[in-house]
């Protein structure tokens, strides 16, 4: 039978966890904050599911054919997202700690950028919740929105330090940002460790990086 938490998730089709909910020490938070400081970011006007957005990104795992660490920080920020303590507080909402972080990568936008409306299964099937913690500085706009016939449509606007989970079934964007900067690490998990499958209607698409 499933916990109160995973029904929530299930019933909603997204939480919102305050930093007290989540079990990560201090030192964790600004050890992921610090990497997502030093690390390198491409300006990215375009999904891989298709989808129009204007976003800088670094990315830590993709999983084109299979999942692959793609940073010499993919370590470090497994060794947090994944540790034991962390898989217990994701069985919460998906019903088991046998997951696989297919995916894992820093957005970060400034004022005027977007993430266009999509759904992450568009990119891969396999994935079944994404695992977003929230960084940087307060900004206006720049809030989740998830679209949804059986659930009803919501909006979040999460606080430094907050994570959002969402499913991954679930069509959502995430508005423009009018001021500030909105600086989030999204990790993708799945419940399947195998190579990466593919809607069939669905060709994967590289992003399309402004140079």
């Amino acid at each position: 039978m499933a916990n109160s938490i995973e029904k929530n998730f299930e019933d909603e089709g997204a939480l919102l966890f305050a930093q007290e909910d989540v079990p990560m020490q201090e030192q964790e938070w600004q050890q992921l904050e610090k990497i997502l400081d030093e690390v390198e970011y491409e300006h990215v006007v375009g999904g891989d599911a298709g989808e129009g957005h204007s976003v800088r990104v670094c990315r830590f795992y993709n999983d084109v054919d299979r999942p692959l660490a793609l940073h010499d920080r993919s370590l470090d920020i497994s060794n947090i997202v994944m540790s034991q303590k962390m898989r217990a507080f994701y069985k919460q909402f998906t019903g088991t700690d046998n997951l696989c972080l297919r995916r894992c990568q820093a957005n970060l936008l400034y004022k005027g950028d977007y993430i266009g409306l999509h759904k992450d299964q568009d990119s891969s099937p396999c994935y079944f919740a994404t695992v977003v913690f929230h960084f940087g500085s307060q900004c206006s706009g720049g809030d989740f929105i998830s679209y949804d016939v059986k659930r009803g449509d919501k909006n979040y606007h999460p606080q430094q330090r907050s994570v959002l989970v969402n499913n991954c079934s679930i069509p959502h964007e995430v508005s423009k940002v009018l001021q500030g900067e909105r600086k989030t690490l999204a990790c993708f998990l799945s419940k399947d460790f195998g190579p990466s499958k593919k809607h069939g209607n669905i060709k994967r698409q590289e992003f399309r990086v402004v140079k």
